[in-house]
């Protein structure tokens, strides 16, 4: 089994407890036999009793005690239950045989014996030793509870004569319990509960935790007070200084305090405890508040980078596009021959969806970093990635691809791969001022365990197939030390104000949160290659959904249908292009205004709002309230900039088709009639 942090805290102290609990026994083992052979074979009385006029421990205890003492030891390793069961049987058989049969020998007199606390201490000893030849953990906690039991009955004549209390050699249980006795049989009792102190109350008193902590604070200060006040009170009643019922009273109420004082004690340590870990996580939770914040900081300074060096490129394309858009209609405007106004328009219309691409691809790097994984063929999404590097790529830079993952699906966010990929590239470009090659490869399968840079080796499984995506230089390649630190936040070998030093880390960061990793391989003089690496999810064909392929459902005409957008022009053409379809449209220029129409003339078939409206109802929340009051009126959505996350997140936008814009008549169109028809509205 695994070791928890808890096992690395107790076996130190586990350590330390079975050195004091083989010092207990080596102390009963002494005791007992030099009670047994200086004392009753060479009638040294100090180690027989002690002192005159107390009890002697007699032979057969010392017996007892030795070998239960070695039992004990033998608890100590688990190969020796035979070692316990057979000491344990050998103390029953000797406490048998001193009933019905006590030695006899020179210095015995006729009050030493073995007392009934001895007995029953002797018994609950053996039996625990016995028992101990099972291994379950019930079987364990009942040797534990005997231990417990056993410690307590010797305990109580411990104190009787340190009060040298008289009514201890009275009483009949305890009358022939020698103090050695008592002594040597408590150390056995504690070592046997040291063996697994994890287990009983002593792992309680020894555990790192603050309770413990509390307590070992605590209980001296109660143990020792009432041990004084206990030997004051006795001294007190010895010089009648005090009646016994007035030294009960007094010592019930000194020890109420003292109980109550010591729990409130332990109730202010455990309130200040809870206040500070409650501030330490306040404070941990206000950290990662302002780890999160920089690191979304540094995506966002990382993407400001890129698209800086995006938006030269994208610029000059989106002025020649619009070139060709302008000088084709005005051409249409101008120029009477009727064939040339069909290649105008077709012209116009090209460079119009070129437009589009591009600014959806700058939405794309420019959407925030919370990641929308989706499946996707990474072989497709590479080649729009080029397109954009290469706007930025100098003419003495060749790029070459070797694409050989056509049929593997990982999910990834779009915007996030081609930004990752981007950065790589660039870093690539960067590396070969002079001039040079770079080469994508692509490729799935198994990955043999590399040596990664900046993130642990565990983090690709052996029985997982990835996508790898590599990008190789012909640059300079890296010194060890560069390779060491390429992909440390902030590290970068460009001069002042050329980078940030966050492209690698980043696209490190964005591998990890994918399920995958990255690698980087270079060598002086031979360039330097940077690998992705993306679980595999799928292996099928895998291509984007085309709305207007394969619709064969009918086209509606002549329904009511609701426009609702700010912008003017949008509408104006939308409205004409349905018309055109034989529909009856209306306009609305905001939220306010769609409602009063409905509320006052007669209900369309279709509403199609924008996302974003001037006033302080926006798209989808009339859309809910559609669906609510006019459930029989059919609804879709469009946006020039709405994330396939904000739709997920809104619930009124869930389930209502969605026009990205800039549309096209023919998505228009199909969109319009699957929405009519799945209303089952009237042709």
């Amino acid at each position: 089994m695994p070791r928890t942090a808890r096992d690395s805290d107790i076996r130190p102290v586990q350590a330390k407890t079975r050195i004091v609990g083989i010092s207990l026994l080596v102390f009963a083992v002494v005791v007992a036999v030099a009670n047994l052979i200086l004392g009753w074979a060479f009638g040294v009385e100090f180690l027989v009793r002690l002192r005159d006029g107390y009890p002697a421990m007699v032979p057969e205890t010392a017996a007892c005690i030795v070998l239960a003492a070695n039992g004990a030891l033998s608890a100590y390793s688990n190969n020796m239950r035979g070692v316990r069961l057979a000491t344990g049987s050998i103390v029953l058989l000797i406490v048998v045989q001193a009933q019905w049969s006590p030695i006899t020998a020179p210095g015995i007199v006729s009050s030493d014996a073995m007392s009934l606390a001895t007995l029953l201490a002797l018994v609950t000893l053996s039996l625990s030793l016995m028992v101990r030849w099972g291994v379950s953990f019930k079987t364990l906690r009942f040797c534990q509870c005997l231990d417990t039991f056993g410690l307590c009955v010797v305990m109580v004549p411990l104190l009787g004569y340190l009060y040298d209390a008289e009514a201890l050699f009275t009483n009949p249980f305890y009358t022939s319990m020698a103090l050695h006795t008592a002594l040597a049989l408590a150390a056995i009792f504690v070592s046997l509960l040291l063996v697994r102190p994890d287990t009983n109350w002593i792992g309680i008193l020894l555990a790192p935790e603050h309770g413990s902590i509390m307590a070992r604070k605590t209980l001296p200060t109660i143990v020792a007070t009432t041990l004084v006040l206990c030997g004051l009170a006795l001294l007190a009643t010895r010089r009648a200084l005090v009646t016994a019922d007035f030294r009960l009273s007094l010592l019930a109420f000194v020890m109420i305090v003292i109980t109550a004082l010591s729990v409130l004690y332990f109730a202010h340590l455990t309130n200040r405890s809870e206040r500070r870990a409650i501030k330490a996580e306040e404070e941990l939770h206000k950290s990662e508040r302002a780890r999160q914040a920089s690191e979304l900081a540094a995506v966002r300074a990382q993407k400001v980078e890129a698209m800086g060096q995006l938006v030269g490129g994208v610029a000059h394309d989106f002025n020649n596009t619009l070139t060709v858009v302008i000088g084709n209609l005005e051409l249409l405007q101008e120029d009477d021959d009727e064939k040339a106004r069909d290649m105008y328009i077709s012209e116009a219309i090209t460079a119009s969806n070129h437009a589009a691409n591009l600014t959806r691809q700058l939405l794309a790097y420019g959407r925030k970093s919370r990641l929308e994984p989706l499946p996707n063929v990474l072989d497709d999404l590479i080649a729009p990635s080029l397109a954009m590097f290469r706007r930025i790529c100098p003419a003495n830079i060749t790029v070459a691809t070797a694409l050989g993952a056509k049929r593997a699906v990982a999910e990834v966010d779009v915007g996030n791969f081609q930004q990752a990929l981007l950065n790589v590239l660039i870093n690539a470009r960067d590396a070969m001022p002079d001039g040079g090659s770079i080469t994508v490869t692509t490729r799935a399968g198994y990955v043999e365990r590399p040596s990664f840079i900046g993130i642990g080796e565990a983090e690709l499984l052996p029985d997982q197939q990835y996508v790898t995506v590599s990008v190789r230089d012909t640059g300079p390649g890296m010194e060890a030390e560069t390779l060491r630190r390429a992909s440390e936040p902030f590290f970068t070998t460009k001069q002042v104000g050329e980078g940030s030093g966050l492209g690698l880390s980043m696209v490190s960061g964005y591998c990890r949160q994918s399920g995958g990793g990255m690698t980087i391989e270079s060598e002086p003089g031979e360039g330097a290659m940077i690998s992705m690496f993306f679980p595999v999810t799928d292996v099928a064909d895998f291509t984007v959904e085309d709305v207007t392929a394969g619709y064969a459902g009918p086209y509606s005409t002549g329904a009511g249908i609701l426009i609702v957008d700010d912008e003017i022009q949008v509408t104006r053409v939308v409205a004409r292009q349905l018309q055109l379809d034989g529909h009856r449209v209306r306009v609305a220029l905001n939220a306010e205004q769609a409602l009063a129409i409905l509320s006052s003339e007669e209900l369309p078939n279709l509403v199609i709002t924008d996302m974003v409206m001037p006033g302080p109802m926006q798209g989808h929340d009339l859309a809910k309230i559609i669906r609510e009051k006019y459930p029989s009126i059919g609804l879709l959505l469009m946006s020039g900039y709405e994330s396939a996350r904000r739709r997920r997140e809104v619930v009124a936008m869930q389930g209502v088709p969605f026009l990205q814009k800039p549309i096209d008549r023919a998505t228009l169109r199909v969109e319009v009639a699957k929405a009519l028809n799945s209303k089952n509205l009237p042709s």
